[in-house]
Formats: C-alpha cells, sequence, structure tokens
C-alpha cells in the first residue's frame, strides 16, 4: 500500500510556509509591479488550470485593493481578445511551457501591454528578449510533482504582496500567511481519517466568493491526484439545478470565510446542510468563527480575510487529494502517465 509520504507531492505540501515566507521577505520588483497594474484602468488576471485558480484569488485580492481586476484564462485571454489600450495584465505561468500563457504573453508584448509576469525560477520563457513592459516575479524552482503545489501558494503570495503595496493593510497582515499555513497543515490527521472514512462517492466541493477559488482548486487537485469523481461549484448555483443530483454516498467539501459585510457563509452553511440531510458527508474548512453545520467535520483555519484565507484554504484540498490518492493506490505525481492509454492520447495535444 502506498504511503502519503511516497509522494513528491509531500515534501512541497510541507515546505509550503517556509517558502512563502522566503517568497515574501524576497528582493524583487514588486514595488514596480504595483505601480504597474495601480496606473491601470484594468487589470487582467490570467491563468490555465491551477495558474487560473491564482488568477482567480488574485482578482479578489487586487479588487479589495481598489483595483478593477478580472480573471480569465489564458486560453480565453489569447483566443478572444479583451484586452485594450489602459489595460494591464498580471500572468500566472509557472513553467513557461504552457501553449496559451505564452500566447498571452505574446499578445500583451505585441500590443504594447504592461504585463507582470509570476513564473517559476527557471523558468522556460526567454526574459533576455522580453520588453521594458513585462515585470518579472520568480517564486520558486519547478513544483516536483504534476499535482502543483507549492507553486501555487507562492504564486497567491506573490499576488497579495501586490495588492497590499497597491493597498498597504486592505488585504489584513499578509505577513501571517505562513503561519496560516502552517496551523492548515496540522490539519493532516484529521483529514487523513476523512479520507478513509471517504473510500467512496463522488465529490463536490462548494465555496462562494473567494472560497470558490480553493473549491475549484480541491477539484483540480482531487481529480488529477487521485483521480475521484469531483466536481465544484458556488454554492448558489449548486443549489439552482445540480442539488437534485445529489445521493447520499456524495462527500461534500465546503469552503467558507468569515465575511461580516455579507451572509455568504451562511448560505453555504445552510446548503451544505441541504446535502448532509440528503445523507451526505460533509467537511467544512473554514476559521472558528463560522462555525459548522451539525455533524461536520470542521476543518479549522485560521483568522484571515476572506481574500487572504483563500491562500492556507488549498492545504487541506492538498493534503485530501494526496491521502485518497494513497488509500486508492494511484499515481499522484504524473498526470495519469502510469496509463499507456491516457499517455498516448495526451500525446497528441500540446498543453
Amino acid at each position: 500500500m502506498l504511503s502519503v509520504t511516497d509522494y513528491r507531492l509531500y515534501p512541497a505540501i510541507q515546505a509550503q510556509p517556509s517558502e512563502c515566507a522566503k517568497l515574501l521577505s524576497s528582493v524583487q520588483p514588486f514595488d514596480r509591479a504595483a505601480q504597474t497594474l495601480s496606473e491601470a484602468t484594468r487589470v487582467w488576471t490570467v491563468g490555465i488550470g491551477t495558474s487560473y485558480n491564482a488568477a482567480n484569488a488574485a482578482s479578489w485580492m487586487l479588487r479589495a485593493a481598489g483595483l478593477e481586476a478580472r480573471p480569465l484564462t489564458s486560453f480565453e485571454f489569447a483566443t478572444w481578445p479583451t484586452v485594450s489600450d489602459g489595460d494591464a495584465v498580471l500572468l500566472f505561468a509557472h513553467t513557461g511551457r504552457k501553449t496559451y500563457s505564452g500566447n498571452s504573453l505574446d499578445l500583451c508584448i505585441e500590443r504594447g501591454i504592461p504585463t507582470v509576469l509570476i513564473t517559476k525560477i527557471d523558468t522556460a520563457f526567454d526574459l533576455a528578449s522580453f520588453p521594458d513592459s513585462v515585470t518579472v516575479l520568480h517564486t520558486i524552482t519547478q513544483d516536483p510533482s504534476s499535482m502543483y503545489t507549492i507553486s501555487h501558494t507562492t504564486a497567491m503570495i506573490a499576488a497579495a504582496k501586490i495588492a497590499d503595496l497597491v493597498a498597504p493593510g486592505s488585504l489584513g497582515d499578509i505577513a501571517e500567511i505562513p503561519s496560516a499555513l502552517a496551523s492548515a497543515l496540522k490539519l493532516e490527521d484529521d483529514i487523513a481519517e476523512l479520507s478513509a472514512q471517504w473510500s467512496d462517492g463522488a465529490l463536490i466541493a462548494l465555496g462562494a466568493g473567494p472560497m470558490l477559488t480553493a473549491a475549484e482548486e480541491a477539484h483540480i487537485k482531487i481529480a488529477e491526484a487521485s483521480r475521484r469523481a469531483v466536481r465544484h461549484q458556488e454554492p448558489e448555483s449548486f443549489l439552482h439545478g445540480p442539488a437534485v443530483q445529489l445521493t447520499a454516498s456524495d462527500r461534500v467539501l465546503a469552503f467558507a470565510a468569515n465575511d461580516t459585510t455579507n451572509d455568504a457563509a451562511d448560505r453555504t452553511r445552510a446548503i451544505t446542510q441541504l446535502t448532509m440531510d440528503n445523507g451526505c458527508a460533509a467537511a467544512w474548512v473554514a476559521p472558528q468563527s463560522a462555525p459548522a453545520p451539525e455533524s461536520a467535520t470542521h476543518l479549522a483555519l485560521p483568522e484571515l480575510s476572506p481574500e487572504l484565507l483563500t491562500i492556507p484554504a488549498v492545504v487541506p484540498a492538498q493534503l485530501l487529494a494526496a491521502h485518497l490518492a494513497a488509500n486508492d493506490g494511484v499515481n499522484a505525481d504524473d498526470f495519469r502517465t502510469d496509463v499507456p492509454e491516457f499517455r498516448e492520447a495526451l500525446s497528441k495535444l500540446s498543453l
């Protein structure tokens, strides 16, 4: 039987607090990045896959800092260009090898759009060829597993630092993020027990507002690592249709923040309770100040603003994905390339 510690992704998950602290104190052109975005009429936050989830989280951070920010996948951005004069782009591209991230950057350079690129240290982009309109921020070296973890949290840390420079304190204290990540890692025993209980059934990840980005990331991580059936949705949209498909074997992972300006947590709690009333087991990923529905497993997160909470909120999803994969004996690290038919089909496409 596989152990979760056998995966390359596991030490990367554990290293997130220290690597995020290192990034926060790194000497990079964060000031220039903040100035670039703050001077724009509108900011597009762009990425694909996990990098899109970082882009979506960043859009919430930048809006909290007072900017007009909208997320798009790099495929949408490059294929149906909507960028115009006065705009700026915050582009997330971990490796520099993905087709549409590269196409998005090429589009920005061609049109002279000010761009902030967040990428890994040894990126495949030809940095020496970039014009002055591109500001580059580096996160870490190559994420060791195809189930990206540490590259995602460090990318969101970079976005949080930019937003904090645009409007200091608008997100709360960003220096608290590394300790919040460390606190989330301490939930592993509870998550391991949860993964054993959830040995079958499809998973549904729910999250409203900024927490939808955590639900999106949970979907990707669980699907990629464990290959279990999983989907994600904003809770109210889930209620208006897909909820009729609930079965007692479904497992629900609900993300919530304590946002006193609205009733998002209360509504997410009520909809999560609906799933439990239909026999589903549920886990509630939220601070103690956002109490869990009765009988749900509460995976308690630190107290942070909703925009910052999206960063440590992904840790329980990462750990759950890894433990589900280990329990099922699945190779979580290599994007299903251990299955010849999938590997052959994938080889016909360029990511």
